[in-house]
């Protein structure tokens, strides 16, 4: 007999009398995606960051009424268009809403943000569920999504747009697998609809679900693609209607494109690189590489004659996966969160790959595989722990900064912020921008922030005017000190067990005629 991988269709008599049973509310979801959320606790004692949340987590002005609150979400919305080029109309919404809900208390947002990630795990179990992977396949293959450290930013940060879309676009694609079997579909077809809108108005990227969600409508489990076509087909093309609203925003943008916003570029090698390697991040394949080759030996050595499965479950994967990384070749740049939403499809290939794992006979291949693939997403945990705990202290320390800044800088100071390569040790740009902004929010918006290079040349950016004057003081990181400069105190914060930390250094400016080192 030959050899061939199985991905398990797990027949509807023992999917109703199993763990699965749709009579029955599946309680080992919303547990399991609180277990799944559990790592980020931690979170919970960090404060604000000063990448995205110094504009973003502080309440509109009192008395602004229903109306003005309208008026200011769509003044947000504009502007974040005109001056980068994303329309985000849901996104907006959250921000604003929670901004005005929690009054700038970081411990509130963060409560919020652990709520909305254990609802976004409990949609990806579900999603799974919905799929046929059994209860244990589901929680290893979430694991591996929810706790990589590559895409952990999307938790650890409090306003990235992934992580708020996240609930949205797994829903959109259950509501569209419910749609293919339910008796009445239409409900479930307005729901996908309505879902993909949703995420679609938190980052247009996410119109790569909608083949994906299309290919669940129509593709039932044991039909040929032709069966589903004829009997399906028509009406799930009816959830590509979403698409019309990322179509005209690309049109419209391209035609009226403008210096600062983002830039499309063409496709490129290097481009394709750059995803292919952010995917093996978002993988954890340097910890599940192991798990994954003695998963896939342990299925080729187990004899079948079933061929490798090739529904709907399989082709909307690869959609996802393709469809992602298509979306982000125009680009020139890559991050964690950008291999969302073309990880997703990985993440239901992982998942399908431990669902045969599971189905196999205990074999010792087996028993190798389970070892190595535990082993592998342990690792991921403790990993993702000592990113959250980096992230916290780089929060602590520029905090401490800030703090003194709030207490001893003299009315209408004027700080030079010396930025630099934040990998090592630098003061970012982006930071410089939300220190200033975190201190007018706080009442001290006399205070000037000048952003600098390492030299200490001014930088150019719209979010911040240069200063009109000279400097009196200056924040700098671990890059070589300017000239001019007298120390006065350091705000550092460790990670790691001490073992590392970072640190800035708070200065004034030599006093005339003082010789400068």
């Amino acid at each position: 007999e030959a050899a061939h991988l199985d991905f398990p269709r797990f027949p509807a008599a023992r999917y109703k009398a199993g763990m699965d049973a749709p009579s029955r509310f599946p309680w080992w979801i919303p547990l399991g995606g609180l277990l799944l959320a559990a790592l980020y606790i931690p979170t919970l004692a960090t404060p604000f960051d000063f990448i995205d949340d110094g504009n973003l987590v502080y309440p509109a002005p009192a008395g602004l009424g229903f109306t003005g609150h309208v008026q200011l979400w769509w003044e947000k919305v504009q502007a974040n268009y005109e001056h980068l080029g994303p329309f985000r109309p849901t996104l907006w919404v959250h921000w604003q809403l929670q901004a005005n809900l929690f009054n700038g208390d970081a411990f509130t947002w963060r409560l919020d943000r652990f709520i909305w990630c254990v609802l976004a795990a409990s949609m990806l179990l579900w999603l799974f569920r919905e799929l046929r992977v059994p209860p244990v396949a589901a929680l290893l293959a979430g694991a591996l999504a929810m706790w990589n450290p590559f895409r952990n930013e999307v938790w650890t940060s409090l306003t990235l747009a992934e992580g708020v879309a996240m609930p949205y676009a797994f829903f959109a694609l259950i509501a569209a697998r419910k749609a293919a079997t339910s008796p009445r579909p239409l409900w479930w077809d307005l729901a996908a609809i309505l879902a993909a809108l949703v995420a679609l108005g938190c980052k247009n990227t996410f119109a790569v679900l909608i083949p994906a969600q299309i290919v669940l409508r129509m593709w039932r489990d044991g039909e040929s693609l032709r069966e589903a076509w004829r009997s399906r087909g028509w009406r799930s093309l009816a959830l590509a209607a979403p698409l019309i609203l990322p179509i005209a925003h690309f049109i419209y943008f391209k035609m009226h494109w403008h210096a600062g916003q983002y830039e499309t570029k063409p496709a490129s090698l290097e481009q394709f690189l750059r995803i292919l390697n952010s995917l093996k991040g978002a993988m954890s394949l340097d910890y599940m590489a192991a798990g994954v080759l003695l998963t896939l030996i342990c299925l080729w050595r187990k004899p079948t004659r079933s061929p490798v499965a090739t529904d709907g479950r399989l082709t909307a994967a690869l959609l996802l996966l393709f469809g992602g990384i298509g979306m982000y070749l125009p680009m020139s740049n890559i991050a964690g969160r950008y291999a969302m939403p073309a990880v997703w499809g990985l993440d239901i290939l992982f998942a399908m790959l431990i669902s045969a794992l599971i189905a196999a006979p205990l074999t010792a291949w087996k028993k190798a595989a389970v070892a190595a693939v535990c082993t592998g997403l342990a690792i991921v945990a403790i990993s993702n722990l000592g990113r959250q705990e980096k992230f916290a202290a780089r929060a602590n320390m520029l905090w401490d900064a800030l703090h003194h800044v709030e207490a001893a800088a003299p009315r209408g100071a004027r700080i030079a912020w010396m930025s630099g390569d934040s990998l090592h040790g630098g003061l970012n740009i982006e930071e410089g921008i939300h220190f200033q902004w975190h201190l007018y929010h706080r009442g001290r918006g006399d205070v000037k922030i000048g952003l600098c290079d390492e030299a200490g040349q001014p930088l150019e950016r719209v979010e911040l005017p240069s200063l009109d004057g000279e400097a009196q003081f200056a924040l700098i990181g671990k890059v070589a000190e300017p000239r001019g400069w007298l120390p006065e105190r350091t705000f550092a914060s460790p990670y790691w067990m001490g073992r590392k930390h970072y640190d800035c250094v708070w200065s004034r400016k030599h006093p005339a005629g003082f010789a400068a080192r």
